[in-house]
């Protein structure tokens, strides 16, 4: 696409996380803190909540791979089947498909014990009540019968309501040990975000967004990952066809207008244009989490310039 023009080795603004490591902004290392330590001393379940593209998937990948290399006996395992894509949360194939996977997990335990098992479960707040009630049961069967299991849902802001419902009508609130707000990019978290996608791409050439392109992403993206890769790629594809070396304020203006990020039923994340227009293009498939190396790289301060 736009790689080589820019002498780019990967297209470094990729929603499917190709890059071999994960950028975790202050407040985000803070979260998976706590959330490590709910893995190594709790039970039961806990939710982590934020909007759609706000980095929950990044999250969760980093608390895997923060134990892959460490001595201990924690069993990690995503519900979610790889047709999740395909399917839709509340179609009975789907949730069978997720009851399966717990089922067969936990026979596994047999075999091959642990100290604790893992579940995470994604957007669980597409899930209707008596799906998470059946499957909060189970979790709590094994803990009450001597099998440490902790379940991690996650989901948006509108989780935090059913899980208050279900604590209310059919589990102890002892269930339910926390839940935890992954909050947007800050403005300078979002600078560093873009360069350390270009550092991942091997950009070293010197500036690359100008002071007015940073800027008009921070406040487009309002600090949504998914948003600012979403801007920066279009900006990047824009820039390349114009024989433009330099990304400016009005680049990406004019990439906005083919990538408006419709506020749907998925509550996608809006980037706010009177001239915006939805395009086919603009639709990002997700994926599945990727294993990869948590890694903390260091990047030329002049990617990207933050000048007045």
């Amino acid at each position: 696409m736009y790689s080589p023009f820019f002498q780019l080795q990967s297209n470094p603004f990729s929603q499917a996380h190709p890059e071999k490591s994960v950028f975790l902004p202050t407040s985000h290392r803070l979260v998976l803190e706590l959330l490590s330590k709910e893995v190594n001393n709790s039970k039961g379940v806990f939710a982590l909540i934020g909007s759609i593209g706000v980095g929950k998937s990044s999250l969760i990948k980093a608390l895997i791979e923060k134990y892959k290399n460490q001595e201990t006996e924690i069993f990690f395992k995503h519900l979610n089947p790889s047709s999740s894509l395909q399917l839709s949360a509340s179609e009975p194939n789907h949730m069978a498909l997720i009851m399966k996977t717990f089922s067969d997990s936990c026979s596994l335990d047999t075999t091959s014990p642990h100290n604790k098992s893992v579940f995470i479960l994604d957007n669980a707040n597409n899930f209707n009540s008596q799906f998470l009630n059946n499957i909060l049961e189970k979790v709590s069967q094994r803990n009450s019968t001597n099998q440490p299991t902790l379940l991690i849902l996650t989901g948006q802001e509108k989780l935090q309501k059913q899980i208050k419902n279900l604590t209310a009508e059919t589990h102890s609130p002892a269930l339910f040990i926390k839940q935890f707000l992954l909050k947007p990019f800050e403005k300078d978290e979002t600078i560093d975000y873009i360069n350390h996608r270009l550092s991942c791409a091997e950009y070293s050439k010197g500036t690359l967004f100008d002071s007015g392109a940073v800027q008009s992403i921070v406040n487009l993206s309002k600090g949504i990952p998914w948003v600012i890769n979403t801007l920066c790629s279009v900006s990047l594809f824009q820039a390349s066809l114009d024989k433009q070396g330099i990304i400016t304020k009005e680049t990406v203006s004019v990439a906005t207008e083919f990538c408006f990020l419709e506020n749907t039923a998925q509550n996608l994340p809006p980037i706010n244009s009177a001239h915006s227009q939805l395009t086919a293009d603009s639709k990002i498939k997700t994926s599945e989490l990727n294993k990869t190396d948590i890694t903390i790289r260091q990047y030329p301060k002049n990617i990207i310039s933050t000048a007045a």
